[in-house]
């Protein structure tokens, strides 16, 4: 989806600068005038608003710390123009302040919050500007934002358990690296050089370590070759060709796509137990939700979805032939929707799959703790054992 600027005023009232985001023009255009605005100016299609990419390069700001702020006073019943300034007036941190002043001024301008929301695309989740215009158009604004705080905290702590799990696997992988290039690359080369100094051939268990030598000081070519090779291909075929090899290829690594395809349903279902929650209707929910996915070709897999809700489908029947949707998955949602409890069944699917996942990423980094150390091992016993041959036979030759 592309934003589009408009300059819009509604009857009697004065113009106001609009930010829509749609598929196209025509489809902004409609937005705009079913929110009861007359479109004054078309100020053209924003790039994800230049502003906030300005913002962003001098600063970084913390929209889970804003969310975090915020939900309380919403559901403490405090006006949002009134929350937004206590916000900046508890805030340490100089930019975070700015930005929520720059928020709250918009909001005197008469802009919509989750207008200005939009206009800071790179600071919020693709999905939280769709969320906030979804609860002020229901009224459950409050209720939203709070549900928003729970989703980005169990997303801010999936996230940390990763980088946390993956921090001593990836000091042994990186110790095994440097200790593998440097045998290959200085030892082993400096030990065959006593042959050279002999006058004698190289015997098989040093030439095989030679030869390792050489493959080892090759492969350092691989990643500028890559590298050249990505810039070729991304210019011969485009983005967006590159984006769906991407995520088509991520699919197929073993283990690691089947757990990116449960993070990326975990955060669907996630997304639509927070919309059904809070009362959107089921076509707006799928919609919504969709964005959320990032990989394209999970996202592709549900495009059918809101055309066989429109048909007259429920949610478990539309989803239960999707590829990517987890087994079970659909019998739940369908057990939800007979006992009236969707949201709440849609809750718990979601919260199994966040269990699902924790459990399978810290197996797989117990796992590959002990299998480097075993690579490591391996590695030294050959370089040491050919090494002690090559020494045996100085010492034959010597007697």
């Amino acid at each position: 989806m592309a934003l589009y600027k408009y300059i819009a005023a509604a009857i009697g009232r004065e113009t106001q600068e609009v930010v829509i985001e749609a598929d196209n023009a025509g489809e902004a255009l409609n937005k705009l005038r079913s929110s009861g605005l007359r479109p004054v100016r078309f100020c053209g299609e924003t790039d994800v608003a230049a502003g906030a990419k300005s913002f962003m390069t001098r600063s970084k700001v913390d929209a889970y710390e804003f969310t975090e702020q915020l939900a309380p006073l919403l559901v403490a019943n405090i006006p949002l123009e009134r929350a937004l300034g206590i916000i900046t007036e508890t805030c340490s941190n100089e930019h975070q302040r700015q930005f929520v002043t720059a928020l709250r001024q918009g909001l005197h301008e008469g802009k919509k919050f989750s207008g200005l929301v939009r206009s800071y695309g790179p600071v919020f989740p693709g999905f939280y500007a769709n969320l906030i215009e979804t609860g002020e158009e229901t009224g459950c604004l409050p209720e939203v934002v709070d549900e928003l705080r729970r989703f980005m905290a169990e997303s801010r702590e999936l996230k940390e358990f990763i980088i946390t799990s993956s921090v001593y696997p990836a000091v042994v992988l990186g110790l095994i690296i440097i200790v593998t290039i440097l045998m290959f690359t200085v030892f082993v080369p400096k030990f065959a050089q006593i042959f050279v100094d002999m006058g004698r051939e190289q015997p098989p268990s040093m030439v095989f370590l030679l030869f390792m030598s050489d493959l080892m000081l090759w492969s350092m070519l691989i990643p500028p070759l890559a590298l050249i090779g990505w810039l070729v291909v991304k210019w011969r075929y485009g983005a967006a060709r590159i984006k769906e090899w991407r995520s088509r290829m991520v699919l197929k690594i073993p283990v690691f796509g089947k757990l990116l395809v449960e993070i990326e349903n975990g955060r669907f279902i996630q997304t639509l137990s927070i919309l059904v929650a809070n009362h959107v209707d089921i076509i707006r929910t799928v919609r919504i939700a969709t964005k959320v996915i990032q990989n394209q070709i999970i996202r592709e897999s549900f495009s059918n979805l809101e055309r066989r809700l429109k048909g007259g489908e429920k949610l478990s029947a539309a989803i239960s032939g999707n590829p990517f949707v987890p087994p079970g998955t659909a019998a739940k949602i369908r057990v939800g929707e007979e006992s009236g409890y969707v949201g709440e069944m849609l809750k718990r699917v979601a919260e199994h799959l966040e269990e699902n996942t924790r459990r399978k990423i810290k197996r797989m980094l117990s796992i590959f703790e002990p299998a480097m150390i075993v690579f490591l091992a391996v590695l030294v016993l050959i370089v040491v054992v050919s090494i002690f041959l090559a020494i045996m036979e100085i010492n034959q030759v010597n007697a």
